[in-house]
């Protein structure tokens, strides 16, 4: 089963490039299709999964390189179980979202199922291999969607995230080969395989090394500041349906990884550097929401703000605490939702407008009642405001930070950080709204529409989402409790006199 939502999609976009390229009609259905197959596939996946288990489920394995003892295994938790589905619901609409794109419909509809593909993995991945596999196959699609349908900069823009992601790869890989070695000392037995490997005990100072080098791979790719730089140019150069997945569910793989690597692994290193950590997503928090109330840019705005919204998973991840991974989860998913619906209204003020310029729109509300109230949904959503989706998961978030025993004498600073990234969340947030929807109306193009059925049908589920988050958070936090309190008392049996215990 979760084989199949992986390779839906990859076998699709494979699959394409035998079609012809003026067939744009098979190349919807064949888009479509795999990304509602996938979709259809996780949303029964969350059905039958059992909330009351913390253990992996639906398992797949089989021999990939049986000389090296790498497997294909694949398996799903509370944790993943929200980004697979996530996932593919962004991935669904950002395939019909695509259907806009004129050059290269099929190379670039081709290229999202791969992205989507990758992306997926990642998240049902239990061999360090095949998740070291999948984690680079995230990175071809996006090179090319942002390097030739992109706009501006977009071959700075793709060189520049490339290579910082590529930096972060190969130490990633490094660090995975150590780990599977320094098991491989302990019980004289090789394996890649992730649930093995979390309960080997590992040297303190070992941790370190490895802890950075794994910290720093993941660190990029969500981005934790400092290491932010290469987003901005990333998300304004980016095409917008390449841009939904990479915002929505691309950034998650890093705070995934945290959780997944980074907390369970390296327990001694996380006490060592979460405080320190702890102040760079506070400082992201403040920076990106300081810097997104400057920008005159609507697309440049929403990736501003998704640096802050990041930074907020971060701090609640490295709070190592249940409320504050829950929390942090719970916004995976939040982000995931609000920021690729305020990239969507971008798209389409900018489709109508001819720009995203917040000088040159004004009183768009008298011709646009309905993506007036769409968009005024999110926007409260993405400031925070109680019954709206993005209220819940910064709540629980601040309430794991500020009980936090890791961050000790600091957790009352970084609550008092995040509280301000929220006032300044408002600002951005009411003055992209503002600015755009309300005022006077000023040089309002001839026969401007409003937005049309299919593209209201785009953004629906995702004001729906909001409000079912917000007022009954309850079942989606469910699924991710058991899983978290695994993870946060996880005993490590394998210790490392070599050969004392054999698993």
């Amino acid at each position: 089963m979760l084989s199949l939502i992986i390779f839906i999609p990859l076998i699709a976009a494979l699959g394409l490039l035998m079609v012809s390229r003026d067939n744009t009609a098979m190349i919807k259905v064949v888009g479509v299709g795999a990304a509602g197959a996938s979709l259809s596939l996780s949303l029964w996946l969350l059905f039958s999964f059992d909330t009351a288990s913390s253990e992996m489920q639906f398992i797949q394995m089989f021999h990939w390189v049986p000389a090296l003892h790498i497997n294909y295994l694949v398996g799903v938790d509370g944790i993943s179980l929200w980004m697979v589905v996530l996932t593919s619901f962004l991935g669904l609409i950002a395939i019909l979202f695509s259907f806009n794109q004129k050059e290269g419909f099929r190379n670039f509809m081709s290229l999202m199922l791969a992205l989507e593909a990758g992306t997926l993995g990642v998240f049902l991945a239990l061999d360090t291999i095949l998740f070291y596999v999948f984690w680079e196959l995230m990175l071809v699609p996006t090179y090319f969607l942002i390097g030739v349908w992109g706009e501006g900069r977009r071959v700075y823009a793709t060189m520049k995230f490339v290579i910082f992601t590529l930096v972060g790869s190969l130490l990633m890989l490094v660090a995975i080969l150590s780990l599977t070695m320094i098991h491989y000392g302990a019980t004289h037995d090789v394996t890649f395989d992730l649930r093995m490997l979390t309960h080997t005990h590992i040297d303190p100072a070992t941790q370190i090394w490895m802890f950075f080098f794994f910290f720093l791979a993941f660190a990029i790719k969500v981005p934790v500041f400092p290491l932010h730089s290469w987003l901005p140019h990333a998300y304004v150069a980016c095409p917008i349906p390449a841009l939904i997945l990479l915002t929505g569910a691309m950034s998650k793989t890093g705070a995934y990884g945290f959780l997944r690597f980074c907390l369970p692994l390296f327990p001694e290193a996380v006490d060592s550097f979460a405080a320190i950590i702890g102040l760079m997503a506070a400082a992201g928090m403040i920076y990106g929401a300081w810097i997104a109330i400057a920008q005159k840019d609507l697309k440049a705005l929403v990736a501003y703000s998704s640096i802050s919204h990041l930074g907020f998973i971060v701090i609640g991840i490295f709070a190592h605490n249940g409320t504050g991974i829950e929390g942090s989860v719970l916004q995976m998913v939040n982000h995931g939702i609000i920021a690729s619906a305020l990239f969507l209204i971008v798209a389409f003020i900018e489709m109508r407008m001819g720009t995203r310029s917040l000088n040159e729109l004004r009183g768009l509300s008298k011709v646009m009642p309905v993506l007036y109230g769409s968009f005024m949904l999110i926007m409260l959503a993405a400031l925070g405001l109680p019954g709206l989706s993005g209220f819940v998961g910064e709540f629980m978030i601040l309430m794991g930070v500020w009980t936090s025993n890791i961050f000790s004498g600091l957790s009352g600073i970084l609550v008092l950080m995040g509280g301000l990234s929220i006032i300044f969340a408002s600002i951005y947030m009411l003055y992209m709204f503002q600015g755009s929807m309300q005022d006077k109306p000023e040089n309002l193009p001839e026969g401007l529409t409003d937005i049309d059925q299919s593209e209201f049908r785009l953004i629906f589920p995702a004001c729906l989402l909001i409000l079912l988050i917000g007022l009954y958070p309850k079942p989606f936090v469910d699924r991710i409790t058991p899983s978290v309190d695994s993870l946060l008392h996880l005993k490590k049996t394998v210790n490392l006199n070599a050969g004392e215990d054999h698993h």
